[in-house]
């Protein structure tokens, strides 16, 4: 299976257990990996046959500028959810990072990652 990668995609976002991390927000940023089949669009080198890169990272942003949440693994599941409504991808990898968390001893963010399949998410659907 074909892989396909978007890295730091950056925004200010409101997420956090504290009041001022759900109001003032911070930065926040996503990583996406897709098991996907890219065979059709490398043959058409047609857009249309792709998974829009460009339009994907616009929904991952905007999800995470919208939201108003207490924990990043709510928000990685909802961008793993949009993610695999794209009937190319199979599987996806996302990491999403605080990156000056609320506590001044933790210097390099904190992130959760997690991966789901369109397996999963069609069973849990049922």
């Amino acid at each position: 299976m074909d892989k396909l990668a978007i890295y730091e995609i950056e925004f200010h976002g409101h997420c956090g257990v504290t009041e001022a991390e759900r109001t003032i927000g911070q930065r926040l940023s996503v990583d996406v990996e897709m098991e996907c089949d890219t065979a059709g669009a490398a043959r058409s080198d047609r857009l249309e046959e792709a998974v829009d890169y460009d339009h994907l990272c616009g929904e991952i942003v905007k999800i995470g500028r919208e939201s108003r949440l207490h924990l990043i693994e709510t928000l990685a599941e909802r961008v793993a959810g949009k993610i695999l409504e794209d009937r190319r991808t199979r599987s996806v990898t996302v990491r999403v990072k605080k990156c000056l968390p609320p506590r001044e001893e933790i210097r390099g963010g904190v992130v959760v990652e997690i991966v789901r399949s369109a397996e999963r998410e069609i069973r849990s659907k049922k």
